[in-house]
């Protein structure tokens, strides 16, 4: 009684009845009419100003709204018209003291036998301590590496940002807002893993188009993304098949595909890549800086290989046992590593390490190993006195590729070849030396033969004081820094 004008209308074979009522002007119920699958349907339209209203003869429609959007419901599905979002949303990300404590746990009984596991990890009354102290300011569209042996804490930090561990202390920002009580799905992140974690059971393209689908976005707009994905990492022609018909470098492209595909604010990457051989590891992070300069969007990459945290990063946050050691661009890092850790383990083969004596004689710093003395250079002279370091008995480092073999008498270091390795363009020596094994980086041009080093013969080298780092032996710390 409340109500005598209506419309019939379809949408994707759907049919049903929109009805006007006349004493408040409204559209309230969507009445089925009989057509295909209707009456299980239901709706609402929201109006916009501008419907038209005639009168038509034996009950047929009398109001024609223009409508902006609709909606139907087929019991617990929703169907919407979605827009396509434009480029990838940047963010910054703010680590302010981050914590991670795991709490105590009953041991278990130790076998006989078992040796005892080491842990240099801070235990406190609450538990172990996995990441103390953690601050870093990660800029829009930086690509950020966290790089350290395992169990340095640079896992458990990404999965802190991605909302997969919980924060145990300080505050995690993304694009402003204060995340850490954030649910994951929530955070506008996406995560490539280590195993590639890829469904089985679906196709590529049906893997790359999971999480779209979760968000029901409509079908013309999951395609375009998907075969917007595909073909900037060059797996096109992979999209119908099966994971298992894959290699492993495949399979961690459609991987980083699903991740891509949601154009996340942040992309977390947790050692993708050390599951592959070193040709395809190879390949594969060339592939990865391609993809950086494609999309537009803020990178945490984690890895336990220096290498790939040399090549693919803006900048280098260096861990051990749940503290950062160093935060730098690879070039800073390689040039004045902060303290004796970041020296040995940045660089392959390592740097060299030697027990030496910093003097001073007439106001000048000079390094005596083995008897050979080599006076630095100006540069490093103003360092050290600026910060007042003092003579007496340092740990030297010098890196295989700056050892010489010509030189001063008088700065000339003696030893014995134990190995040599030829490499093609440089030979590899093992010598030992001052007490120490020590590793030569020869090229070949320098050589009037390749066998001029052979097991067993003498051998002479230097090093020039520029290319020298001298560390503090107590507290392991760069003096000149």
């Amino acid at each position: 009684a409340a109500h005598s004008l209506f419309v019939d209308f379809s949408y994707k074979g759907r049919c049903g009845r929109l009805i006007f009522l006349q004493k408040c002007g409204k559209i309230r119920y969507l009445i089925p009419t009989g057509g295909i699958h209707s009456t299980s349907h239901y709706g609402a339209a929201r109006l916009k100003k501008g419907g038209t209203r005639s009168a038509v003869t034996g009950g047929a429609a009398v109001w024609r709204p223009a409508v902006s959007r609709v909606v139907l419901t087929t019991g617990r599905k929703r169907m919407r018209r979605h827009r396509f979002q434009g480029p990838i949303a940047m963010a910054e990300v703010i680590l302010k003291n981050i914590k991670k404590i795991y709490p105590h746990q009953e041991p278990k009984k130790k076998k006989k036998g078992e040796p005892e596991k080491k842990n240099n990890l801070q235990i406190t009354e609450e538990g172990v301590l996995a990441v103390d102290n953690f601050n870093l300011h990660i800029q829009d569209k930086e690509f950020i590496v966290l790089v350290g042996p395992s169990g340095c804490g640079k896992s458990t930090t990404l999965r802190m940002v991605a909302g997969l561990e919980e924060i145990s202390g300080g505050e995690l920002y993304i694009d402003g807002k204060l995340m850490n009580d954030v649910a994951p799905k929530d955070r506008d992140i996406s995560m490539v893993f280590q195993n590639y974690a890829l469904y089985p059971h679906m196709t590529v393209r049906e893997n790359i188009a999971f999480p779209l689908k979760l968000r029901k976005m409509d079908k013309a707009e999951i395609n375009q993304r998907v075969e917007q994905a595909a073909e900037i990492l060059d797996i096109t022609e992979y999209l119908d098949r099966k994971p298992k018909a894959l290699s492993g470098g495949q399979r961690q492209r459609v991987a980083i595909g699903r991740a891509i595909v949601r154009e996340p604010k942040v992309l977390l990457m947790d050692e993708p890549l050390s599951n592959l051989d070193a040709k395809l590891r190879n390949q594969m992070r060339a592939e990865l800086i391609k993809l950086r300069q494609r999309i537009n969007t803020t990178f945490i990459y984690v890895t336990h290989d220096q290498t790939e945290a040399m090549t693919l990063g803006d900048r280098i946050v260096i861990m051990k046992d749940g503290v950062i050691q160093q935060i730098g661009t690879p070039q800073e890092v390689f040039n004045h590593p902060a303290n004796l850790f970041v020296a040995g383990f940045i660089g392959m083969p390592q740097m060299n390490f030697y027990d030496a004596e910093l003097v001073l004689e007439d106001g000048q710093y000079a390094v005596v190993l083995d008897g050979a003395k080599v006076t630095l250079p100006e540069e490093k002279q103003a360092k050290l006195k600026a910060n007042g370091a003092a003579a007496g008995p340092i740990t030297l480092g010098v890196r295989p590729e700056h050892l010489i073999l010509s030189g001063d008498e008088g700065s000339m270091i003696h030893g014995t070849v134990d190995v040599s390795e030829m490499m093609g363009s440089a030979v590899h020596l093992h010598v030992s030396a001052c007490g120490s094994d020590t590793i030569m980086i020869v090229p070949t041009t320098e050589l009037e033969s390749t066998s001029a080093f052979t097991i067993g013969s003498p051998i002479a080298f230097t090093f020039n004081g520029v290319m020298a780092h001298l560390f503090d032996r107590n507290t392991q710390k760069n003096l000149e820094v």
